[in-house]
């Protein structure tokens, strides 16, 4: 046989068992695709009789990592504050008694102090006039706190009024097992027009306004928390102690709230913007003419 037809026999030869190897039906032993392999130069072929891992392009060398697992990256750290988010809550064991207290702090917005002849009901959620309080004209005591003594488990709102104060609800809705104390800050009506004027928006006395507290997992007041309600109103937060109006993120004061809001029973939501879960869900009343407190609280362990 001529050279020629010998090397055109070799080529015919080779590109026939290069095909075999691509689709897996040479029909060769390992061992004989072994010695084959050495005889028409195709290196690390030798054992494979389906397709093998592709070579980088130019090069006899597999792409670093191919077949390899990588494990997976390490989740971001939690933040304590938000730890509870998503999380079942933890039992807890309450000892059981006929009454706890709850003592309210009530400083006047302006002034800094406990409004004078301030008078405190404490009131049924479903009791939407506290026509039938279940305790009434409660005054301040010589330490500067309002004591209401209720039943354990009491969820409902204390109802504060003072002369020259907006009426003030201050909603408390996980039930009180044990003693507690809370401070908020009633307003003049004068006092909360000019705030609402210094944004622009003017107080509708058909309407009613509120007030949200966002908090996060450790009890500590919330930034970043955009609050919502079912109702409407002109959402605002405060910056540096000064009411923005439009805004509905709450800054380090956990604060925001809405004016000019339609009466009745509202349900307050926040969501944690950095994981987007939710923080809690309340409802509150509004009262035409009046401000109500709504604290927005998760639920966790």
């Amino acid at each position: 046989m001529a050279r020629s037809e010998q090397l055109e026999a070799a080529r015919r030869g080779r590109d026939g068992f290069t095909r075999g190897l691509a689709t897996g039906s040479t029909g060769y032993s390992p061992y004989r695709l072994n010695v084959l392999a050495r005889r028409h130069g195709l290196v690390a072929l030798a054992v494979c009789s389906v397709a093998c891992t592709e070579l980088a392009p130019g090069t006899d060398r597999l792409d670093q990592g191919i077949g390899r697992e990588t494990p997976d990256a390490a989740p971001p750290p939690v933040d304590p504050a938000w730890a509870c988010l998503g999380a079942e809550p933890a039992p807890a064991v309450v000892a059981l008694r006929p009454a706890v207290e709850v003592s309210l702090r009530i400083i006047d917005i302006n002034s800094g102090m406990p409004p004078p002849d301030v008078k405190v009901k404490a009131c049924n959620k479903l009791d939407v006039g506290c026509l039938m309080p279940l305790s009434s004209d409660l005054p301040v005591a010589a330490d500067g706190l309002v004591h209401v003594s209720v039943e354990q488990a009491f969820s409902g709102f204390f109802e504060v009024t003072c002369p020259g104060c907006v009426p003030t609800l201050f909603f408390v809705n996980e039930p009180v097992m044990v003693d507690r104390q809370e401070s908020f800050s009633v307003a003049t009506l004068v006092g909360l027009q000019a705030l609402a004027a210094s944004g622009g928006v003017t107080l509708d006395a058909q309407l009613g306004h509120l007030l949200v507290r966002t908090f996060d997992c450790e009890g500590t007041p919330a930034a970043g928390v955009q609050f919502s309600n079912d109702k409407g109103g002109q959402p605002f937060t405060f910056v540096m102690g000064l009411p923005q109006v439009g805004t509905d993120v709450t800054t380090a004061q956990g604060l925001g709230g809405y004016v000019n809001v339609p009466v009745g029973f509202v349900v307050l939501q926040g969501v944690e913007l950095g994981s987007q879960l939710l923080t809690g869900t309340t409802s509150v009343l509004v009262r035409a003419g009046s401000l109500t407190y709504g604290d927005v609280r998760p639920v966790g362990p």
